[in-house]
């Protein structure tokens, strides 16, 4: 996101905690498409917030766990980050 939002910082971002394991392997936090990877700069702001979104929520659907309490949490995010960064995450052609 640093890239893409001006005034952004790794440690002011708005994130989610996941089960991660340490020291050992496994946890849910390990399993998401961004775990060790470098951000897909091709992707809008949006586009990155919705498939982390998306990504999110298969994980805890795979695994029986998606429940209002995690559907909610996840809303909160995606509210956090709008608030947050005001425009960044609005639709294309959407008034900013």
């Amino acid at each position: 996101m640093a890239a893409k939002v001006p005034g952004y910082r790794r440690n002011t971002g708005i994130a989610i905690m996941m089960e991660h394991l340490s020291p050992g392997s496994g946890g849910r936090h390990r399993q998401t498409i961004s775990y060790g990877q470098s951000p897909d700069l091709s992707l809008s702001p949006r586009e990155a917030l919705a498939r982390e979104i998306w990504d999110v929520r298969a994980i805890y659907r795979s695994q029986r766990l998606y429940t209002p309490r995690i559907r909610r949490s996840l809303q909160q995010i995606i509210q956090q980050n709008k608030l947050a960064w005001f425009g960044m995450f609005a639709k294309v052609g959407e008034i900013k």
